[in-house]
């Protein structure tokens, strides 16, 4: 079913939502969360940097999760 509240969003926000979709769904593929899990607005700032910065999903999980050396 479509949504119509999505087509009637910037093209920038509706591309953000769908990295995010795609970011959650590497991450919970790649074992890094598991549901239910929220997202605050700390984390969601964060995952906008990486968007913009123009990592792919996986990159984003990857260097959200990943351990600091």
């Amino acid at each position: 079913m479509h949504d119509d509240a999505f087509s009637i969003l910037p093209k920038e926000v509706s591309q953000l939502h769908a990295w995010l979709s795609d970011w959650y769904d590497h991450a919970f593929a790649a074992g890094y969360i598991h549901p239910p899990f929220t997202l605050d607005e700390v984390t969601a700032d964060r995952l906008e940097g990486y968007f913009t910065a123009g990592l792919t999903p996986a990159e984003g999980a990857i260097l959200f999760f990943g351990a600091v050396h």
